[in-house]
């Protein structure tokens, strides 16, 4: 009988003399894993009081969907250790005993992290992140002040001994890992290979693998249950995360705060945001945490609010605010039942600022132009979602594409969205593009289905619709009697796109009038930003942000049919939904409530070009460009057909160039402060 062959055998040769050198970074890296999976069984047998109504189920699921944390900071650890294994097999022993002594320090400091973070979760509920890099600063006295706080307060010598078992425990089973090889060489014909595999390997390790977006934090949140999504982090990774966000240039933030001070500038921006009514909360805190009265536009109060960003809806294309292409005749039918803003700007040029700007009704600030999957995200916001889950109301977040996306479902999720509808939760959708997910009609189908299961269900419901069609390379469905737009010229591809938006939303809209809940439901469109289309007005290329902003609730509103030309702005939309609903749940917008300006108010906004340190602040016909890292401007515009932008005029109207300017940089050091302290929210 013939014994089975060896398996180093089966293998060729050649490939085993590749993978050979790594098989010590293999074993390191499976050993971090167990250490990091043994580590979050500690830390739930620990905070088991915590746990609330998570079970044995979700928190194994909690752990498997944690091993990509898990996997990326081992890749992380493992990294400088592999190479210098792979090219320096036989080092002297000064060498090695310095690499081993680095190995045994930064392990150490590893496992005493994963130690200290489960009287920090019991503490705080969060894994270890911004808000342990809070309580260190570079004032001596502060984290005395700190250190004795937890020499005091805590069990530390019980947890620095088990620290210290741990790490000898994990030293002990790595050290040989660190003996020499005998016989061992460098060899390009295997070492060359095999880098190439480790380098691979530990780029997907760190990204989380193959998805269009490396790992986030927001990748955390798989479920409903806060301490199961707790309990998927990885405390070192968090950490990691911070630090590395934190040591990216903060050049232009900082340049910011010094140009007004902290206390001045709040006072500026309360002058600039509150209105008559408005009352304050713990002002000596927040900046502008506060409860407004609300306004008088309707008959009745709405039951239900549907927002709807739709992607890359410009106002330029629209034909309810002078544009004659006829892309847009069911949107321009709705504003004759509705209150069109036709001078309203997205926050910033892309949708994840466009999202963030407009549910949190927070600007977009230097430094901090993707808060929603940066570590500053991770702190509560008075966004729409929360208020209206602390209102009693169910909250749903539909999309064409993948929540994963600059983080949408792990931020907003955080944030009191109950459930979202995705690019993989339709069934049998009608078109699906290979890139950007189901077309704009498979999701305002799902919408009204969703919305009359929830309404049939008696609970009022606030639901964000966004939508995905309408962007390059514009892959549309073939719609029978939608005739291809062709007066457009260069600009017919994205006509078409807009064309084919507005014709998903008109019919969305006739569906939704057949629904018993469509006469209580408040409608609200915007675009999430516009198109980078010619003329490029000033440097912010403000075309790229005039966007529609329209109230539609024909049953609800005292007055429709208007066009009201004063300047609005994503920001404005969270405070003016607040108003119709009549809420006094405090909020801290950075918008005003657009139907209870004063008369005489044209509006304002403010905005920032993605990818650029531009921003600006708008009034009536007038635009402030400001900037640490290039010269201001002060222009006239004018967002007719043909839309017009003046020369400079900053040198001939100084005085108004510097009351424009004085505005922008108290919002801008007002956000920086709000976020940056953490005072978005109260804790």
């Amino acid at each position: 009988m013939q014994s089975a062959p060896d398996a180093s055998k089966r293998i060729p040769f050649h490939l085993l003399g590749i993978l050979s050198p790594l098989r010590k970074a293999a074993l390191l890296w499976i050993f971090w894993l167990l250490l990091f999976q043994m580590m979050r069984l500690v830390l739930i047998v620990c905070t088991g009081a915590h746990r609330g109504e998570a079970d044995a189920l979700l928190l194994a699921r909690a752990a498997l969907h944690g091993s990509r944390f898990d996997m990326a900071i081992a890749a992380w650890l493992v990294a400088p250790l592999a190479l210098w294994w792979l090219w320096r097999p036989a080092p002297k022993r000064v060498e090695k005993r310095l690499v081993f002594a680095a190995f045994l320090v930064s392990s150490l400091l590893g496992i005493f992290a994963l130690v200290a973070e489960v009287e920090f979760y019991k503490e705080f509920q969060m894994r270890l992140g911004p808000l342990a890099f809070e309580y260190f600063s570079t004032n001596e006295e502060h984290n005395a002040i700190v250190l004795g706080m937890v020499w005091h307060g805590y069990p530390v010598l019980r947890w620095t001994l088990f620290c210290l078992v741990v790490w000898a425990a994990f030293a002990f089973g790595s050290r040989r890992l660190f003996r020499e090889a005998p016989g061992e060489t460098v060899s390009l014909k295997t070492h060359g290979p095999a880098t190439l595999i480790l380098i691979t390997c530990t780029v997907l390790a760190i990204r989380g693998g193959l998805g269009a977006a490396p790992l986030r934090w927001g990748d955390a949140f798989f479920s409903h249950n806060a301490y199961a999504n707790q309990m998927a982090m990885n405390g070192l990774w968090a950490m990691i995360d911070t630090a590395r966000h934190a040591a990216k240039d903060k050049g232009e933030s900082s340049k910011w705060m010094k140009r007004m001070p902290v206390d001045e500038a709040v006072l500026t921006t309360r002058e600039i945001v509150l209105l008559p009514g408005e009352k304050l909360v713990d002002a000596d805190k927040f900046p502008l945490l506060r409860t407004s009265p609300p306004n008088e536009m309707l008959v009745r109060k709405p039951r239900n609010v549907v927002l709807v960003l739709m992607e890359s809806f410009s106002a330029r294309f629209n034909d309810a605010i002078g544009a004659d292409f006829g892309a847009t005749p069911n949107f321009a039918a709705l504003a004759r039942e509705s209150i069109l803003y036709d001078r309203a700007f997205s926050v910033s040029t892309h949708t994840a600022p466009g999202v963030f700007g407009t549910l949190c009704s927070f600007p977009i600030l230097p430094d901090a132009g993707y808060v929603m999957k940066s570590p500053l995200g991770q702190q509560k916001f008075r966004s729409l979602p929360r208020i209206f889950s602390e209102n009693g109301f169910e909250t749903l977040f539909l999309y064409n594409g993948q929540f994963s996306w600059d983080n949408k479902e792990g931020f907003f999720r955080h944030e009191g969205i109950q459930r979202f509808i995705g690019r993989h939760d339709f069934k049998n959708p009608v078109f699906v593009d290979p890139d950007w997910g189901v077309s704009d009609q498979d999701v305002f189908d799902r919408a009204v289905s969703e919305f009359n299961d929830m309404s049939a269900h008696g609970k009022p419901f606030f639901s964000v619709i966004l939508t995905l069609s309408n962007h390059a390379p514009f892959n549309l469905p073939q719609v029978d009697g939608l005739e291809p737009i062709r007066n457009g010229g260069a600009q017919n591809q994205r006509l078409n796109g807009v064309h084919y938006a507005d014709w998903a939303l008109g019919r969305f809209m006739d569906m939704a009038r057949e629904q018993p809940w469509h006469d209580d439901t408040l409608f609200v469109f915007t675009g999430d930003h516009g198109f980078g289309i010619p003329p490029k007005l000033t440097e912010l290329s403000l075309l790229h942000m005039h966007v529609p902003l329209m109230f539609h609730a024909p049953a609800l509103f005292k007055r429709k049919g208007e066009v009201r030309h004063g300047v609005a702005g994503h920001l404005d939309i969270l405070p003016t939904i607040i108003g119709l609903m009549g809420f006094d749940t405090p909020h801290q917008a950075f918008g005003r409530d657009l139907f209870r300006l004063p008369q005489d108010d044209k509006g304002h906004a403010f905005v920032k070009r993605s990818g650029e340190p531009l921003l600006g602040c708008i009034e009536d016909d007038s635009i402030f460009v400001g900037s640490v890292l290039a010269p201001p401007g002060f222009h006239r515009i004018d967002l007719g057909f043909p839309p017009s932008a003046s020369d400079d005029l900053l040198s001939s109207e100084r005085d108004a160039a510097k009351a424009f300017s004085r505005k922008l940089d108290a919002m801008v050091v007002t956000g920086l402060h709000t976020l940056e302290s953490r005072l978005a929210a109260p804790k």
